[in-house]
């Protein structure tokens, strides 16, 4: 049986929103529920936070966290997430950013039972598609990524611009295509994410500070799972305001 485990990469330079990852809700820090979120799936068999941080090492272990020390080098959260996954015996490993509230167990472990049983998947993500109030402001915002699927089922690119662009759409494009928003959940096989590791930041990756673009600029596939869960991903503080609604 694969052995799964999941590792939530924290650091505390976030630009936008300074350590974010230790800020209080309730008396606990914003990685708890993150953390607390994955701990709901059935088939994931071990949880890491990984950081290069003592003061996050600390808030971890506070609150019962597994914790993995990384150095300093790891350029974005894969590349810290697949450093801390190194010397662990494991075959798949899912990467949850440290800021991403309302995961379900059932929508990783969806994913997690589909890689398991099919082995050609190396690389996978979520995302969800855009609806609602404010859905036509959201395709404008620069801070949640949009992703076009492809006819395959994969991640056909990624961009915080909206894309594919609808020339006469005007203001209101969205309903005259399916938009999704990207959700911050990378799930790899030990061996794609060790390759992963191993490329160069591509010119794609570097433009818009995306650190999926790199898979799909050295020509691989990401498989793209839907799903309706009401991730609120805390990018800045006026989030929070959702986050206690949630």
């Amino acid at each position: 049986m694969a052995r799964i485990i999941a590792v939530i990469p924290a650091r505390l330079g976030s630009k936008r929103f300074s350590q974010k990852v230790l800020y209080p809700i309730d008396g606990r820090p914003l990685l708890y529920y993150v953390w607390r979120g994955v701990r709901r799936s059935r088939l994931i068999d071990q949880i890491y936070v990984a950081t290069d941080s003592v003061k996050v090492g600390r808030a971890a272990t506070a609150f019962g966290g597994a914790v993995i020390m990384t150095s300093r080098k790891p350029r974005n959260g894969s590349e810290r997430v697949a450093e801390a996954a190194a010397g662990l015996k494991c075959d798949l490993v899912v990467n949850i950013q440290a800021d991403n509230l309302g995961l379900s167990g059932t929508v990783l472990d969806t994913v997690v039972a589909d890689m398991r049983d099919d082995r050609t998947i190396r690389f996978a993500t979520l995302a969800r598609k855009i609806r609602g109030a404010g859905s036509n402001q959201k395709l404008k915002d620069p801070n949640i990524v949009k992703v076009v699927e492809g006819e395959d089922g994969h991640a056909a690119w990624f961009s915080r611009l909206p894309i594919p662009y609808i020339r006469d759409a005007g203001r209101r494009p969205v309903g005259l295509f399916p938009y999704l928003e990207h959700i911050g959940v990378y799930f790899y096989r030990k061996a794609a994410l060790a390759e992963y590791a191993s490329w160069r930041p591509g010119r794609a990756e570097r433009a818009e500070s995306l650190e999926q673009l790199r898979i799909l600029e050295n020509g691989k596939k990401i498989k793209l799972y839907k799903t309706r869960a009401g991730v609120i991903s805390v990018d800045r503080k006026e989030t929070l305001r959702r986050v206690k609604r949630l």
